[in-house]
């Protein structure tokens, strides 16, 4: 007796075929949208650092999060660094002291930053500030930070007296400390919030784009979660450009 062939329906034979070429457009289709993503990185960062090349001046924004830096390093490429000291009337950054104390070696220039609350009053935050800083506010303007949380934001009703308390405590520490005070927030928040009080406050603005901004916009932060490697370690920073020119510069930064 002959022994029986094993069949197989073409149907099976031409599944299998299918199915090796629909292997092979995913593997194909995964280099090609690879191949794209970096390119388009590459064309990212290529714009990015032409555009960068029209701001000479240069800086970072840093905090506890930010782990240790290496200031001496920082300040080969970077001309100055904000620290994040104080917020509200009684939160202070656990590296603030230390990162200041490491920062003054630097050829760059210092600014310290001071978040602000809707739930303290001017003179909390301004004696909080001075019990925690002192006379440690380097030279750049003292930066405060404003950003909307909770019903704190634009519409709630209690916004007209929240800002007048912004004013107040710019005016305390605009006369104390004699160097200047710079508003970090938003565009909304500066346009909806602080410039029907403050219209010719120096402003921050957070994240903006890397163009030239009218006055009063003195600094841009371009990217909030940026990164530095340092020594192989990759840092948590803000980047940030000044929005003028290197003889703005100095006055800006009371460089005689």
């Amino acid at each position: 007796m002959k022994r029986r062939r094993d069949y197989q329906p073409i149907y099976e034979n031409t599944f299998k075929r299918h199915r090796r070429w629909h292997r092979l457009g995913i593997f194909l289709l995964i280099l090609i949208v690879g191949g794209l993503s970096v390119w388009g990185w590459h064309q990212w960062q290529r714009h990015e650092q032409q555009q960068l090349g029209m701001f000479p001046v240069r800086g970072v924004s840093i905090s506890q999060n930010s782990g240790y830096l290496d200031f001496q390093k920082l300040s080969n490429h970077h001309q100055f660094v904000y620290l994040q000291a104080t917020s509200g009337a009684t939160y202070a950054d656990d590296d603030f002291s230390n990162n200041y104390s490491r920062s003054q070696g630097a050829s760059m220039k210092i600014g310290v930053i001071h978040t602000f609350s809707f739930t303290s009053s001017a003179e909390q935050q301004y004696q909080h500030f001075t019990n925690i800083v002192g006379s440690d506010t380097g030279t750049l303007p003292i930066a405060i930070n404003v950003a909307y949380y909770d019903q704190y934001k634009n519409g709630y009703s209690g916004m007209p007296a929240q800002a007048q308390k912004l004013k107040q405590l710019v005016r305390k520490l605009s006369a104390n400390y004699q160097q200047g005070v710079i508003i970090l927030a938003k565009q909304s928040v500066l346009n909806q919030f602080v410039l029907p009080v403050l219209p010719h406050q120096a402003e921050w603005v957070m994240d903006g784009t890397l163009q030239h901004y009218a006055s009063p916009v003195k600094m841009i932060e371009y990217d909030a979660t940026g990164q530095l490697n340092q020594s192989g370690q990759s840092q948590a920073v803000g980047l940030s450009v000044f929005n003028g020119t290197a003889k703005d510069w100095k006055t800006f930064s009371h460089n005689d």
